[in-house]
């Protein structure tokens, strides 16, 4: 989740999951920008808050049942707030490894408190004028060995940033999907248009291939209309491509090219080895029908050069395997094993893939965001 704005209301957000990374949110005129209800770990990176209470509330089950094992805060800045993060954890709070939280380069200008419990304990202040938090961490250091330290809040030095991750602010490289909102209509190819019927049975590979490699050579973008495109060879990605899906649209590969495990074969290969290029890629999902254990359902092999000025990027990009209706890789076709002792042996009709994604050694320069 990314480039998104909130305006007043009691809260901005209220979160409650397992593990997530949030890009570039801002929060103006709230009580509380985010309400963190439980996580497993949570990384803010460019959290932006204005004139607000409070802007992050972790202080769920306190102080004995903490629901919010660990928050990260990057690259931020919190601005005419009173309180920047409201935390349950304690010295004798539990779980004791709950309420971790780390700040790294956060601003702060006119934050009174930086740090607080709900006790009222000031864990690290603010200031009425600005300052930067370089780097501060509250939880369990856990060192080489049995040992173990409790940080209650402590300066520590900050991580190393090397300069080829960095934006020229110092903080860490961040590019925002591409819209084309501005972009003529005339700009876009349909791939239905291009001859690809996108309906899960016809193979669509040459009309895919064709209408990729015509985009990219004429600079138009490739529109993947909503549907689910089988393929049967590898479809290749040619530097100068610009890709994007409606309704997460599907590239599903299907028969023997890629059933090989010996060898495996990659069902979207992105540039091939030793070429150079920027793609932009958006709003898809790649996925295999039946047995394809020889199936890298992304291959990345572009080398995206810093002369190019900003790297290839990847968004809201998934892969799935197996286990869905039309895979052909259900319970029907791999039962699961019974019984508590029970270990079947692996069937080559049951693999659905060879890898998810390989990034090959030449490749350079990819901006990956919201992939799974």
């Amino acid at each position: 989740m990314a480039d998104l704005i909130f305006n007043g209301g009691r809260q901005g957000m209220q979160l409650a999951n397992q593990q997530y990374t949030m890009r570039n949110l801002t929060f103006n005129n709230m009580t509380t920008a985010i309400n963190q209800l439980f996580n497993w770990g949570w990384t803010y990176k460019g959290l932006t808050v204005n004139n607000c209470s409070v802007a992050i509330n972790m202080t769920n089950g306190a102080p004995n049942a903490l629901n919010v094992a660990g928050v990260t805060v990057i690259d931020s800045t919190w601005t005419n707030t009173s309180i920047g993060v409201l935390t349950g954890r304690t010295t004798g709070s539990m779980p004791s490894a709950a309420g971790s939280l780390i700040l790294e380069n956060v601003r702060l200008n006119n934050v009174r408190t930086a740090v607080q419990a709900t006790t009222g304990a000031v864990y690290l202040a603010g200031t009425t004028g600005s300052t930067t938090i370089d780097a501060w961490v509250q939880g369990n250091a856990y060192l080489p060995g049995p040992q173990q330290q409790v940080l209650q809040g402590s300066n520590i030095t900050p991580n190393p940033r090397p300069a080829s991750l960095l934006a020229p602010d110092g903080g860490f490289y961040q590019r925002s999907k591409p819209q084309y909102a501005t972009t003529p209509l005339s700009t876009f190819v349909s791939i239905r248009s291009s001859g690809a019927a996108g309906n899960g049975v016809t193979d669509d590979s040459n009309a895919i291939q064709a209408a990729i490699e015509s985009a990219a050579a004429t600079g138009k973008i490739v529109f993947f209309d909503a549907g689910t495109y089988r393929v049967t060879k590898t479809i290749y990605v040619p530097a100068g491509s610009r890709i994007v899906g409606e309704a997460y649209a599907v590239i599903m590969s299907s028969g023997a090219f890629f059933a090989n495990i010996n060898a495996p074969q990659p069902v979207m290969q992105i540039g091939r080895d030793g070429e150079s290029g920027m793609v932009e890629w958006s709003d898809m999902i790649i996925y295999t029908q039946g047995p394809q254990a020889g199936a890298i359902l992304i291959q990345w092999n572009l080398a995206t050069g810093t002369s190019l000025g900003i790297p290839s990027g990847m968004w809201d990009v998934h892969t799935r395997i197996g286990g869905f209706i039309g895979s052909n890789l259900q319970d029907l076709q791999c039962p699961t094993s019974s019984g508590a002792n029970s270990l079947s042996p692996i069937r080559l009709q049951c693999l659905a893939a060879f890898m998810s994604m390989h990034i090959t050694p030449r490749a350079t320069g990819l901006y990956l965001e919201n992939n799974w």
